[in-house]
């Protein structure tokens, strides 16, 4: 009788582990991540990291055609009280054999948002409507994470564990995101990427669930855009972007000579380099 009576304490102990145990443990999908992905981001005060965007494209006028690659690579910070957005990088264009330095920061005032450039020792502001999304913000490009998938396994940044979710967004997603894309194509002309897709991989940091980085990568645009007589067609355009740090950075100042610039619009900064532009492609068909 005792051995039966122990039988059954050690086989209702068993169990019991196990069925608590069990309740103990949520699923991880691709949509809990991202949920608490964003949650967490919303108690964020800063971040810092760094954006690698690479664009290829061919260009043709007139029948003259040319291959050309740009891009903008530096360090980003993030403040959330105030907004204030700072990346310091390099933009290149291979066409042109051209590399400059680019300081940009931009503020949100309200319902306004106020951009800083600073290029070929430089400086000048515009001011527009506040949208929503942003480079700051590409991880929102998950939205609710109903369309991603979640890899199987984890990878390593660093010595740190990550998820890995993946998934297709449209041009249109991605033109909203990205925003600060018109520093690169301004002097192509108005760029329209909604008829194009996009392949989205989203990392996520397993220790503290924050964004670790990302990636959104488009090919093929098919017939390519065409403007003023020009068809740019892209043959990949590539944007990554790595979270490295959060709430290490306590407060992101704008220079004096930038407040103190006067207002315009990026394309009064970028004008010297449609000019380079527009006399190369002269060049080159004058050449053939």
């Amino acid at each position: 009788m005792r051995k039966k009576l122990a039988w059954l304490l050690a086989s209702v102990m068993i169990l019991s582990a196990v069925i608590l145990g069990g309740c103990g443990k949520k699923e991880v999908t691709a949509e809990s991540l991202v949920k608490q992905a964003n949650e967490n981001m919303e108690k964020v005060k800063s971040f810092a990291g760094d954006l690698d965007m690479q664009m290829s494209m061919n260009i043709s006028s007139e029948g003259v055609a040319m291959d050309m690659n740009m891009g903008m690579t530096g360090t980003i910070e993030c403040t959330s009280d105030p907004d204030i957005f700072h990346m310091d990088g390099t933009l290149s264009m291979d066409l042109l054999n051209m590399s400059m330095d680019m300081d940009m920061y931009t503020q949100v005032d309200g319902d306004k948002s106020i951009t800083y450039i600073n290029m070929m020792d430089e400086w000048m502001k515009s001011e527009e409507a506040v949208e929503e999304g942003g480079m700051e913000d590409m991880y929102t490009v998950a939205g609710d994470g109903k369309d991603m998938t979640l890899a199987e396994e984890t990878e390593k940044i660093g010595d740190k564990e990550v998820y890995v979710l993946t998934s297709t967004i449209s041009g249109e997603e991605f033109q909203e995101i990205m925003g600060s894309m018109e520093e690169m194509t301004e002097s192509l002309g108005e760029v329209d990427f909604s008829t194009m897709e996009a392949e989205v991989t989203l990392k996520i940091y397993k220790d503290t669930v924050l964004p670790a980085s990302v990636s959104i990568v488009m090919s093929d645009s098919g017939e390519g855009i065409e403007s003023e007589g020009v068809l740019v067609k892209f043959n990949n355009i590539s944007v990554v972007l790595n979270y490295n740090e959060f709430d290490s950075i306590d407060s992101i100042t704008i220079p004096e000579e930038a407040l103190s610039a006067p207002s315009g619009d990026e394309g009064s900064i970028l004008g010297e380099e449609e000019s380079l532009l527009e006399s190369e492609i002269a060049e080159t068909e004058a050449a053939q």
